[in-house]
């Protein structure tokens, strides 16, 4: 049997298909997203299916790549209500930040335009304080 010359086999598509894979492959090592110790792989098939006859066969090239998938991410989210408007607050955590510490940057920001109050869940709010406004005055001196 002749061999084959793989540069030319199937018109040079052998060649641009391994090709191709290896910079796929190259361009995956090279992604700080993934993990440098991971195994990369090249998988290159050539199928034949020949006729009845057996005299003629269809050749296929095809190549698959297995690449490192890319690092996660991971953060924190920290979930609230809003007081001054009732709605619904999800900001990430800032690493640098203790959860539920309020910034500098927070306070400024957070300083109520009326001084007023708001309703939240039905029940009248401080916008300033956050205190819940109540006529109900509850004397904790008496004994239940």
């Amino acid at each position: 049997m002749k061999h084959i010359n793989l540069e030319t086999f199937a018109n040079g598509a052998f060649t641009a298909q391994v090709n191709r894979a290896i910079e796929e492959v190259t361009k995956n090592i090279q992604d700080p997203n993934t993990e440098p110790g991971a195994a990369r792989k090249i998988t290159v098939t050539i199928g034949f299916k020949p006729n009845q006859d057996r005299n003629f066969v269809a050749t296929g090239v095809q190549t698959k790549t297995t690449l490192a998938p890319a690092l996660g991410a991971v953060t924190a989210i920290s979930m609230g209500k809003d007081i001054r408007t009732g709605e619904v607050e999800a900001v990430e955590v800032n690493t640098g930040q203790i959860p539920g510490q309020m910034s500098m940057d927070d306070v400024q920001a957070s300083s109520p335009e009326s001084g007023g109050t708001v309703e939240v869940d039905g029940k009248t709010v401080d916008a300033e304080t956050g205190e819940i406004k109540s006529d109900k005055v509850v004397d904790l001196r008496k004994k239940a």
